[in-house]
């Protein structure tokens, strides 16, 4: 089964003003955890796979860091696929299952955060670390049990404590098929 990596195209930076410390302060106000526990939470939000849906206010404005935004339809961005309206509104009834959609609003655009809730299962005997200078730099080769995830149409990795998305060849036949710009597929080697 021929997996991909999902990256930003030309790898770009980040188009939002929307890190894991600025959602704290986004959302710190929503809760009644203790904020040292509910920073925690939201800097480990991926590799704990926790929903933030239920403290998620119904339109967060967020404010982009690049004009970037208006050109593309999907971008990646820390854990999260960002979604324009008219991705969203095709990918929903496929992406549905997979994690919570989360409104946001970038200089009156609307747009959606996909919050990526399911994990493929690495295959630890393909899985190849790299080192520089004595110290894990990332992965030389990087695979996943297909039994695990040949149903599932996207997922992310705990190794990369899910942060790094992939797919199979559906969900990017999905996106190619509707010409949606702003990422790119990296097939596992």
């Amino acid at each position: 089964m021929k997996v991909y990596r999902i990256n930003s195209k030309n790898d770009q930076g980040d188009i939002l003003d929307f890190d894991p410390y600025s959602m704290y302060q986004s959302l710190k106000g929503y809760t009644d955890i203790a904020e040292a526990e509910f920073m925690i939470k939201i800097f480990d939000l991926h590799a704990n796979n926790d929903s933030i849906f239920n403290i998620w206010p119904d339109v967060m404005s967020i404010k982009p860091l690049s004009g970037d935004y208006e050109k593309v339809d999907i971008y990646i961005q820390g854990g999260f696929l960002i979604l324009s309206k008219e991705a969203y509104d095709y990918l929903h009834q496929f992406l549905n299952e997979y994690g919570e959609f989360l409104k946001i609003e970038v200089n009156g655009l609307e747009m959606m955060l996909f919050n990526l809730r399911v994990f493929g299962k690495e295959d630890p005997d393909k899985c190849i670390e790299d080192y520089s200078k004595g110290l894990r730099s990332g992965f030389k080769k990087f695979a996943f049990i297909n039994a695990d995830i040949e149903n599932k149409l996207i997922f992310k990795s705990k190794l990369l404590d899910g942060i790094g998305l992939f797919c199979g060849e559906e969900f990017k036949q999905l996106i190619e098929l509707k010409s949606f710009s702003g990422v790119e597929f990296n097939e596992l080697s």
